[in-house]
């Protein structure tokens, strides 16, 4: 009996000790915020847990709108992006792109951007680099970036208005050069020349001596057109035509005629110039030749003559029309054999005009 009574007093010990321990651990685990999360006691504490918690002092149906905005919007553009990305994967015709139909909504957000988004002020991408990067510095908010940029861009254009100053100094002294203007009259008090033209005028020499030789070496080729082989007439750049009817040194004269030989008038054109033939044709100071708007061969030049019936000897003119700047048809050009002076008249003349301005060429009239 006492074995038993020993037996259940030591079973009440232990199971008294147990429950002791059982407490205890009851006790540490109070406050399960010290060990979990709020949410599951079972995942390890950290710090700050709370900045999770929102504090909404407005209606939930207000962010629950805006999430849904915000995920038509994403799926919005990725739609676009899709499309755009199989259009580069299987580029489409030229011909197919001018019939297709205008961009969608979402192709247009995708490109652009949504118009709710700001877009900065840049300048073009074309744009000098100073200007862009004033832009840029705008943007920024860095004032002084900014204004050392525009000093930069302001020297810039001065330098700029410099060059093209400079650019078209030196049109005027190329058309000098090559006969299509008159020479600048300068100060014979002053003596003065531009500084462009001081720092060209070599070249501007140079250029006058090869056009001079290839006036004499052109001048034979035109001479021999104008016998009987056919063949397009050359003569190079010619000096310019002045306002006034110049004098040949020699009273040597050289009449040009370009006119159109398909023209429906062409046949009252040549019988307006006949009556300089008998003027002129025992005159050795004068000769006068027939240029052509277009070119042929030897036969096909003599029946061009046959069905105008023109007057006088005819050349091919096509090739030589753009070097005497000839604008329209007909054009009468009289040129000083000697030193290549010419005058044009445009357009119908009477063979009495014809007549005045050769005589004033000869010297003979004024």
């Amino acid at each position: 009996m006492e074995r038993i009574r020993f037996a259940i007093i030591a079973g009440l010990v232990a199971v008294g000790s147990t429950l002791s321990t059982a407490h205890a651990n009851n006790n540490e685990q109070k406050g399960f915020w010290k060990k979990g999360a709020a949410t599951d006691w079972k995942s390890p504490v950290h710090d700050n847990s709370s900045h999770e918690i929102i504090y909404r002092d407005y209606p939930l149906a207000v962010d629950s709108a805006k999430l849904r905005l915000e995920e038509e919007a994403k799926k919005t553009v990725e739609n676009a992006q899709k499309t755009i990305d199989s259009q580069k994967a299987s580029p489409a015709d030229p011909a197919d792109e001018k019939q297709s139909a205008p961009l969608t909504r979402e192709e247009i957000v995708a490109k652009y951007g949504a118009p709710s988004e700001p877009h900065p002020i840049k300048a073009q991408k074309d744009s000098p680099p100073e200007m862009q990067a004033l832009f840029a510095a705008l943007n920024s908010g860095d004032k002084e970036l900014a204004w050392q940029y525009s000093v930069a861009l302001a020297e810039r254009n001065a330098r700029m208005q410099q060059m093209v100053s400079k650019a078209t100094d030196l049109q005027l002294l190329a058309f000098e050069a090559t006969g299509q203007r008159p020479a600048e009259d300068l100060d014979p008090e002053s003596d003065q020349v531009g500084a462009t033209r001081l720092e060209y005028q070599e070249l501007m020499e140079r250029t006058k001596l090869e056009l001079l030789k290839k006036k004499f070496e052109a001048d034979k080729l035109l001479n021999a057109q104008e016998a009987e082989e056919g063949g397009s007439a050359r003569l190079s750049q010619p000096q310019a035509a002045p306002s006034r009817i110049p004098v040949a040194p020699d009273g040597k004269v050289k009449l040009l005629i370009f006119f159109d030989e398909n023209d429906s008038k062409v046949a009252e054109f040549s019988k307006s110039v006949k009556p300089l033939e008998e003027k002129f044709k025992s005159d050795a100071n004068v000769s006068v030749v027939g240029l052509t708007m277009r070119s042929y061969a030897l036969p096909g030049l003599k029946k061009v003559a046959s069905r105008t019936s023109f007057p006088f000897g005819l050349v091919n003119g096509e090739a030589l029309a753009p070097e005497l700047r000839i604008q329209r048809y007909p054009t009468f050009v009289f040129l000083a054999v000697t030193s290549k002076e010419t005058y044009h008249l445009e357009g119908m003349r009477g063979a009495d005009e014809i007549e005045k301005v050769l005589n004033v060429m000869k010297g003979q009239a004024k």
